[in-house]
């Protein structure tokens, strides 16, 4: 669990070096220079930070691995996609 850190009045929190290293966005085994980060608040405690492709955009939050797959459990909770049995 990572620690959350004070810089001048905002919080501040690490990304562990081998995640970073997963996804390709070390430069010769060092963090670039300038890497914009995006953090959005999903809710109360809940973050998700995304980190925009070569061209700037920032992968969607519905294309998103475990939002999608927390969206499939959601639907099969509520029984959505579900027939409904018709009366003959």
């Amino acid at each position: 669990m990572q620690k959350l850190q004070n810089h001048g009045g905002s919080g501040v929190v690490t990304l562990p070096r081998d995640d970073l290293e997963k996804d390709g966005l070390l430069e010769e085994g060092e963090l670039p220079d300038e890497q914009h980060l995006d953090v959005d608040r999903l809710g109360r405690r809940t973050y998700v930070v995304r980190i925009p492709d070569e061209g700037g955009d920032l992968p969607e939050l519905a294309q998103c691995e475990v939002v999608e797959r927390l969206a499939a459990k959601r639907a099969l909770d509520l029984g959505v996609g579900r027939g409904t049995p018709q009366a003959d």
